[in-house]
């Protein structure tokens, strides 16, 4: 050996023997990048720990940790693909790490299939080469051609986020217009009168959802005239930007007159939380602010967020929970799962005080 392959030898060695069996190493590419390491170097080191049965690779997977066993029982482990859309999202981060986890604790191999805005459901997972599928649309509704594909499937499928139970496909999602009427319940219960519901995102289902329960709670507790702030947001648009502007056409206007707002996602409240400290409007003292999906950074805004949390962790447990059942032979009618939602009560949020005339710049 080399210099460089003892040195890369002793380093790898080392990295696979603190992981217990079955655990996903770094890619060859990863490699090159942390260890500052030629290719065919890599490779010739990899070929030793393979012999050597310390790591086991697998085509279109990657490369695991044995643990000493048998290789041959590795490889009849069942394998998901986790097909979930490929822009940047924190929710749809915070979805895939929860499936990724969710199918390590389950033994599962898996293997996360991006799919692209203009790419159909089935060129992406045309060579996934999978036992099942978790699939989180890349869009609402689901196209016509997706729903076709998915169903001549010969694997069990979950789709997340949308009730399909009509369709007959397995699905799990969160109740979405409870998410609203939980918004809207938290604001009235702290005094707020004159309240709003901003739709940052696209027109999809979901949304509409979380509009239509925020609405519904409000005149149920006596509030006629909650407000609908929509931004008219096309797919491909930074819906934290459009909030930015919606809002700021709504003070610099003049028009705002309402002191509790429910934002339909938390990425987006970053755009209005921007737009009210650079107003002067003091959040929660002056105004307060609700979000929606619990994403890892809403607890570090300033001040952290109030968000309605979607429990996307039961998400990945009932899918891998159905997938099971379906491998072990379960032929009955496809059901959905529905999660239910519950409010996260952090600083973005206080009692009303003074029902007057917000001061802005």
């Amino acid at each position: 050996m080399t210099k460089k392959e003892k040195y890369l030898y002793k380093e790898l060695k080392e990295l696979v023997a603190s992981f217990p069996p079955r655990t996903k190493i770094l890619t060859v590419r990863e490699m090159m990048r942390k260890y500052s390491i030629s290719q065919c170097i890599i490779d010739r080191v990899l070929r030793k720990l393979r012999e050597e049965k310390l790591i086991v690779s697998f085509v279109g997977d990657g490369m695991y940790t044995t643990g000493g066993e048998d290789i041959l029982t590795l490889e009849k482990r069942k394998k998901v693909a986790i097909v979930v859309p490929d822009y940047p999202s924190s929710h749809t981060n915070m979805v895939t790490e929860c499936l990724k986890k969710q199918a390590a604790l389950e033994d599962f191999a898996f293997k996360v299939v991006y799919v692209h805005d203009e790419t159909s459901l089935k060129e992406s997972m045309k060579s996934a080469g999978f036992d099942a599928a978790v699939i989180l649309p890349k869009k609402m509704p689901v196209d016509k051609e997706d729903i076709m594909f998915i169903k001549s499937l010969n694997v069990p499928v979950v789709i997340l986020e949308l009730n399909t139970e009509v369709i007959n496909i397995d699905s799990v999602g969160t109740d979405n217009e409870y998410c609203g009427a939980i918004a809207a319940n938290h604001l009235i219960n702290l005094g707020h009168r004159r309240i709003a519901v901003l739709n940052a995102e696209p027109v999809v289902p979901v949304s509409q959802s979380r509009i239509t329960g925020f609405l519904k709670q409000a005149r149920l507790s006596g509030i006629e005239d909650a407000l609908l702030l929509d931004c008219n947001t096309k797919p491909g648009e930074n819906a934290a930007v459009k909030a930015y502007e919606k809002m700021k056409w709504i003070i610099e206007g003049r028009k705002l007159d309402f002191t509790g707002l429910f934002i339909d996602s938390d990425g987006s409240a970053l755009g209005v939380k921007k737009l009210l400290r650079e107003k002067g409007i003091a959040v929660p003292a002056q105004f307060s602010i609700v979000g929606c999906d619990n994403i890892p950074e809403s607890s570090f805004f300033s001040p952290p967020l109030t968000t309605v949390d979607k429990n996307v962790d039961k998400w990945a447990v009932h899918a891998f929970e159905v997938i099971k059942r379906r491998l072990n032979g379960d032929r009955s009618d496809a059901k959905h799962i529905n999660i239910v939602p519950e409010l996260i009560k952090r600083d973005s949020t206080a009692v009303v005080h003074d029902a007057g005339k917000i001061r802005r710049k």
